[in-house]
């Protein structure tokens, strides 16, 4: 753990910065925000509380005490951890119960706002102009996560923030934040082939191109109102009969569904001689009694 640079004389020298660490990280493991006031109480009470037995914790901070140890340290001291859980991971065989398709893992890639506030900023804010005059300023980030159907739970892996950077006075986006993660991470060091997957914000030419250098595979999210080209191209090759429908039935139990899938290879993803060619995928779910639609998603697979 690396320490803040400078720490005033005073109460806050006698808490350690590991237990901030760790007073700040029982309060999402627990999913509890009085944990720690329970904690304390509890020391009061009986002279003793388990946030040490639990989490190592020797002296329980105040929340304002988590702040002030923890706000000057930068967030990238524990992107290393991310990696290590995740080569544990691996080496215990957990990771292979994750595998899909060809022996792959997937990687779901979303982006979270954390911050929002109409009062504080920093220079590294990005922020949203409203009509009425008025500015939001706000911190996100990349959230990659490695993902199963097979697996109800998910692994997280190094977030990559999307923050104005360093000598550049233009906001900084969700897809600038992907591509510098690729390139930070662009050594496969998950020791199986990748397949992204992503909604429609991903599915780009930059972040594709990049992606297929990578040696990547992909799957995003594919929408008509962002792909007018892809999908003018998808019209014709319906009307000449090039776009392939397949359905199947199946009993979820409680009612006949109808799985519809419509595809189409080698598509452009945007106008021009120098675009990528996508093949389309379209699924639809339909209740096979009323003929309602349950589910329907329209998506791109970059091979």
């Amino acid at each position: 753990m690396t320490y803040p640079p400078e720490r005033k004389p005073g109460n806050n020298t006698k808490y350690q910065v590991e237990d901030a660490v760790m007073a700040a990280f029982s309060v999402f493991f627990t999913q509890s925000p009085s944990f720690l006031d329970h904690q304390r109480l509890m020391k009061s009470n009986k002279g003793k509380d388990n946030a040490e037995s639990l989490f190592s914790i020797e002296t329980i901070p105040s929340d304002n005490q988590i702040r002030n140890l923890l706000d000057p340290v930068p967030s990238a001291t524990i992107f290393k951890y991310f990696q290590k859980v995740y080569e544990w991971l691996n080496k215990n065989g957990i990771l292979k119960k994750f595998l899909y398709l060809d022996g792959e893992i997937l990687i779901a890639l979303d982006g979270t706002e954390y911050f929002s506030s109409k009062k504080i900023n920093c220079p590294h804010c990005n922020c949203h102009n409203h009509r009425n005059g008025s500015t939001t300023y706000f911190h996100g980030c990349v959230t990659p996560v490695v993902v199963s159907p097979n697996q109800k739970q998910v692994i997280n892996l190094e977030p990559e923030f999307i923050k104005k950077q360093d000598g550049h006075q233009k906001e900084d986006c969700e897809n600038a934040a992907v591509k510098r993660w690729l390139n930070k991470n662009h050594q496969n060091k998950y020791g199986y082939p990748v397949t992204l997957l992503g909604d429609d914000l991903y599915s780009r030419q930059p972040v594709c191109t990049l992606l297929l250098k990578q040696g990547h595979n992909f799957i995003f999210v594919c929408l008509e109102t962002s792909h007018k080209t892809l999908y003018e191209w998808l019209e014709f090759l319906e009307r000449s009969g090039e776009v392939t429908t397949v359905e199947k039935k199946e009993w979820d139990g409680r009612k006949n569904l109808i799985y519809r899938y419509r595809y189409a290879s080698r598509v452009p993803l945007r106008n021009g001689d120098s675009s990528l060619e996508a093949n389309w995928c379209e699924v639809t779910v339909i209740n096979e009694k009323t003929q309602k639609i349950i589910i329907f998603l329209k998506l791109s697979l970059f091979s």
